[in-house]
């Protein structure tokens, strides 16, 4: 660095004086920040600010698998409740006293006034077969990502819970409330996928 010469007219020479400015071809960008200049920086000419943003309510691709098995959670409810509801017709109509809480309220009732009068069993198969097709078709489809098939599932499950209440079977209802909420977050889950 050369020596720098003060004159009579420029006052008193100071160590802090700053270089003359480069006279290259390439200016260098002014960055607002301390210390080497990144790559990245140099070829994009748009802000950062001009990204595209994920829409509201969408999941990052971190998420979605986290999401994908929520909403598969929540969908698989409505195959153990058509499953269930299934073992408990069958077994109240080959005259066993026992049932699973889980299953649908309508078809026990059903199923209890076929075996206690022992009329009207095609009648009562028949409900019974479209009751819990319908639940299994439920299921598949919120597995596919419907949201229409989570709302249907749930709604019709919640009054379903009814008869539990109207009977005061207490634990029917805990059960018929949890199936619902994990309905509910398998809903909102798949919304977030969609």
């Amino acid at each position: 660095m050369e020596p720098i010469h003060s004159s009579t007219t420029e006052g008193a020479s100071s160590p802090f004086r700053r270089p003359p400015p480069s006279t290259s071809s390439f200016p260098r960008p002014r960055v607002a920040t301390f210390g080497p200049v990144p790559a990245a920086s140099l070829t994009n000419s748009a802000p950062a600010s001009a990204a595209p943003s994920p829409k509201a309510g969408t999941a990052s691709v971190l998420d979605r698998p986290a999401l994908a098995r929520r909403r598969n959670a929540g969908a698989s409810w409505f195959y153990w409740v058509a499953a269930l509801s299934l073992v408990n017709s069958v077994v109240v109509l080959t005259g066993q006293h026992w049932r699973f809480i889980v299953g649908l309220g309508l078809t026990q009732v059903a199923d209890a006034m076929v075996a206690r009068t022992g009329h009207g069993l095609a009648v009562v198969a028949g409900v019974d077969v479209v009751l819990i097709g319908g639940f299994a078709l439920l299921g598949r489809f919120a597995q596919r990502g419907r949201l229409w098939a989570f709302v249907a599932g749930a709604a019709f499950y919640a009054l379903d819970g009814l008869i539990f209440v109207a009977a005061r079977d207490w634990v029917g209802v805990a059960f018929h409330a949890f199936v619902v909420v994990m309905a509910a977050r398998g809903l909102q889950a798949a919304r977030r996928l969609a």
